[in-house]
């Protein structure tokens, strides 16, 4: 016999999720950050507990619940491991900073042909268009070579895109702004005359294919020595002095080193402090 009633449909029954197991080991992490210390130059001793915590989340978007997996993943994957990279040297720039040693520049160039410039990092390009900008304002010309690396790609594709929000532009003069930019939507982007006169580039300092980038006259390496410690700020200033042309002047950050590296003989002015190559301790 047949029923009068419709059955009830029964839903099956879900299986509960099972319980992750979340593990971070901070011994792995230190040797996580020692590997990227050994193949990158990055020395994060000194903001290890927050950089731990980097990691940590890090690992998390990737639905990964330990360092040694973590680990093991970076090895094997390239993709990844440029990720976590990008994730770590991301840091905050924005035009005309420490504007100073633009004027320092300008002054030289009055003196001293000046046929290549190297910004290393380039990050997302700030310090790149700066130049370029202060040199076409002071000089009119912009008849030289300006190369920024980085081994953050995210922010070289950002550097080449060259459009930026209104906080990274806000200590530019408004009609510097309007000459030199293009509004689009609530963004800024360098215009094209200028943009053609910067190339960015993939490049880790501590690479022996660095050396392949030829002499500079002027190198801008301003707040990335903070994160080596002594020994390693010594080698790359060494690297920087090789790479200099013999007028070369060497640019870094107030906060860089707390000594005169060897081979260089550092310059006061009212504008700020520079580097230039010597050889009377060489």
């Amino acid at each position: 016999m047949f029923s009068l009633f419709k059955r009830k449909k029964v839903e099956p029954v879900e299986e509960p999720p099972k319980k992750v197991e979340i593990f971070f080991d901070d011994s792995i992490a230190k040797a996580i950050l020692v590997e990227i210390k050994k193949e990158f130059g990055l020395d994060y001793e000194r903001q290890e507990y927050i950089t731990f915590r980097k990691l940590e989340r890090f690992a998390l978007k990737h639905d990964i619940y330990d360092f040694k997996k973590l680990s093991a993943m970076i090895q094997s994957s390239q993709t990844l491991k440029k990720e976590l990279i990008n994730m770590l040297t991301v840091g905050e720039t924005y035009f005309y900073r420490e504007l100073g040693h633009f004027e320092i520049l300008s002054k030289h160039m009055e003196q001293h042909r000046v046929s290549k410039i190297l910004c290393a990092p380039s990050s997302s390009g700030e310090e790149v268009y700066s130049i370029l900008l202060y040199l076409f304002e002071k000089q009119k010309r912009v008849d030289f070579d300006i190369i920024g690396i980085d081994i953050n790609s995210d922010a070289l594709e950002s550097a080449k895109e060259a459009c930026y929000s209104q906080r990274s532009v806000s200590k530019l003069p408004s009609e510097l702004l309007s000459r030199h930019f293009e509004k689009r939507g609530d963004g800024f982007c360098v215009k094209q005359n200028l943009k053609k006169s910067a190339t960015f580039k993939y490049q880790n300092v501590f690479d022996d294919s660095f050396e392949t980038l030829g002499k500079f006259d002027i190198i801008f390496c301003r707040n990335m020595l903070i994160y080596f410690n002594d020994n390693e700020k010594k080698l790359l200033l060494k690297k920087f002095r090789n790479q200099l042309s013999d007028n070369g002047i060497l640019f870094l950050g107030h906060a860089d080193i707390a000594f005169i590296p060897e081979g260089y003989t550092k310059k006061h002015t009212k504008d700020g402090s520079y580097y230039i190559k010597s050889f009377s301790n060489i």
